[in-house]
């Protein structure tokens, strides 16, 4: 800028190391209460009590995979040494057991779109929520279930819950990035997707660069990816890719009618309304469903096949 309007330059810089501040914040007072990884823990009789297992199957499995030289996590309570068991023990537990998992039957992620076109009714969080619910819930861990957040709402609020360490600054390995560079699966895995605190959750960053991105998409496809319609990009360039990693993939985008929402809608199996009991967000909600079918209309017309199976409604907040 040629002059400071009003501060807002001298603002902006101070927002940039206050976002650095919370950032090594946050990191810090993780490490601080030893959070740096997940911390759920069962011991032996807990595991015995999930679905599939018993009190003695546990025992014979895990002997037999202590002999095989498999470690299973443990604590010290005062001088005795107990069973600390993670969720990858309890995982390794089933799958010595040959349990079944949910991708033995389903070969393709069930992809998830948590949207609505009124902001602040708990899209994210309930993205989030969901995401880490599937992987940690007990019932459900048998399945070892891999899910990948997609994270397309350049406020990244996502991205900011399941890795802060992305949500600041520029990020370049945005899924936004991704979709137009048409990265191979080798490149996603390795340069793009990024790990969470949970083991079995990822997220493909956001960033605020992105709105820009959004705002020429059909410019920019039509220039990097001349033969792919501008809404069936992330189902093309990025999920069908990784299909083979995933049993379930979450869509965050932002509140807005925008090319990143319709390529959502255009790669969802399921669409969950989030509608918090209030007037307002009642009625907005409203309006979003009465417009519901025209952006699936938009879609057919631009000669995208939506593969929506399922559009569900929930009480938020």
């Amino acid at each position: 800028m040629k002059r400071d309007y009003g501060s807002v330059g001298t603002i902006a810089l101070r927002a940039s190391a206050l976002l650095q501040a919370m950032s090594r914040d946050i990191e810090e007072q993780r490490k601080e209460f030893n959070l740096t990884d997940y911390h759920q823990t069962y011991t032996r009789n807990a595991v015995a009590k999930l679905p599939k297992l018993s009190r003695r199957i546990v025992e014979l499995a895990m002997k037999e995979m202590e002999e095989d030289g498999y470690i299973f996590n443990k604590k010290q309570i005062g001088n005795v040494e107990q069973y600390a068991l993670t969720i990858k023990n309890v995982i390794d537990i089933y799958a010595h057991r040959q349990i079944p998992k949910y991708r033995d039957i389903h070969k393709e992620p069930y992809v998830i779109f948590v949207v609505n076109l009124k902001g602040g009714v708990s899209k994210t969080v309930s993205t989030v929520t969901l995401a880490h619910a599937l992987r940690v819930h007990q019932d459900l861990l048998r399945h070892d279930l891999r899910i990948l957040v997609i994270d397309l709402d350049p406020q990244a609020s996502s991205t900011m819950f399941l890795d802060h360490t992305h949500s600041i600054g520029t990020v370049l390995e945005t899924a936004a990035q991704a979709m137009l560079n048409d990265l191979d699966v080798e490149t996603l895995r390795e340069a793009v997707i990024r790990p969470t605190i949970i083991p079995g959750v990822d997220v493909i960053p956001a960033s605020i660069d992105d709105g820009f991105v959004a705002s020429q998409w059909e410019s920019l496809v039509a220039e990097h990816l001349p033969g792919l319609k501008p809404s069936e990009v992330l189902r093309k360039t990025i999920i069908d890719r990784i299909a083979g990693d995933y049993d379930f993939v979450f869509i965050d985008t932002g509140p807005h009618l925008d090319p990143f929402l319709l390529n959502g809608l255009a790669a969802s199996d399921l669409l969950l309304t989030p509608t918090p009991p209030a007037q307002v967000d009642f009625h907005s909600t409203l309006k979003y469903l009465t417009r519901l079918p025209e952006m699936l209309e938009r879609l057919e017309d631009e000669g995208v096949e939506p593969r929506l199976s399922a559009s569900i409604g929930f009480m938020s907040k």
